[in-house]
């Protein structure tokens, strides 16, 4: 069983493998986000918007019938809602079978989390401060709310590695999502998985988030990373499964299907000829004859 395990997560040859995009959305309270309106609330009645997420996501996995995990590259990416085609994250070479669950980290854990992983704008300025723990920011969700006296005031939930008061021990506080799955790669063709943030969970379960408390300003507030980190958990969903997978194979069956039948269904070579078309036209007998023998195969012309 090992040995077949280990031969599910390699690609032998091209029709062992499939391509995956994994697209990113965003919901708040069931509904697509709309950024820049202020027009949600959280559990805590506080009236926000959102204007930009901006996040890792790494060491990606599918687990197969077996349950062995196979690891998906590239291994980070970085997403933000500024650059759209930040928001499908490309892998090539997936072992195609069946998979029934999706595992991912939240950010980015302490093995890949160090200053100077990255040189080069937008992930460079998610740098965290070096007296802080360094590394990067695990994600930047930034809005505006209105606080107690009904003002706009910044809304800006950035987390990271936590430290103690005097910044002397410091706490990982990236996690693993595992969402089950019913989803099959197939071979030559782009297989598609819809991964959404669900934005309203962040601030409500298992601690609700009031923004007048939590807003900003928590970048060192441990305890307000470790209550996000909690809510975390389900603030992620897959919204769709095997009946919505591989597009493009049912765009091919549907194609192949339409050309036999209009294969079938075509006319005889010459049909549309003029010679042909002015006899049928002028004369009635002839045009009602080829009808029947569209529906007579056995009558010939």
């Amino acid at each position: 069983m090992l040995l077949v395990a280990l031969a599910l997560v390699s690609c032998k040859k091209p029709a062992d493998c499939g391509d995956l995009s994994v697209n990113i959305g965003y919901s708040v309270n069931g509904n697509p986000l709309t950024t820049d309106s202020l027009c949600y609330h959280n559990e805590a009645e506080n009236e926000f918007m959102i204007t930009e997420i901006q996040w890792f996501i790494s060491n990606m996995e599918l687990q197969n019938e077996l349950g062995a995990w196979n690891a998906l590259e590239p291994k980070i990416f970085y997403i933000d809602t500024n650059i759209p085609e930040s928001q499908a994250l490309r892998m090539n070479h997936v072992p195609t079978g069946h998979y029934k669950a999706l595992r991912f980290t939240f950010g980015l854990d302490e093995n890949d989390n160090r200053t100077g992983l990255f040189n080069n704008p937008p992930e460079l300025e998610m740098f965290w401060p070096e007296p802080l723990g360094g590394g990067y920011h695990y994600m930047k969700l930034n809005g505006k709310y209105l606080d107690a006296e009904g003002r706009l005031a910044p809304m800006a939930i950035h987390l990271g590695i936590g430290q103690n008061e005097d910044c002397t021990e410091f706490y990982q506080n990236y996690f693993i999502v595992e969402i089950p799955i019913d989803f099959n790669v197939r071979a030559n063709i782009e297989n598609q998985l819809d991964l959404t943030m669900v934005i309203d969970n962040w601030f409500r379960n298992p601690n609700t988030i009031d923004f007048n408390e939590l807003g900003s300003h928590i970048m060192q507030n441990q305890a307000a990373q470790q209550a996000l980190k909690e809510n975390g958990h389900d603030a992620f969903a897959i919204s769709n499964d095997e009946k919505d997978n591989n597009i493009a194979m049912k765009k091919d069956g549907f194609l192949k299907g339409f050309n036999g039948f209009m294969r079938k269904a075509a006319p005889k070579p010459h049909f549309w000829s003029w010679d042909n078309a002015k006899e049928r036209f002028q004369n009635p007998t002839a045009a009602s004859r080829h009808c029947e023998e569209r529906s007579n195969p056995d009558l010939k012309i």
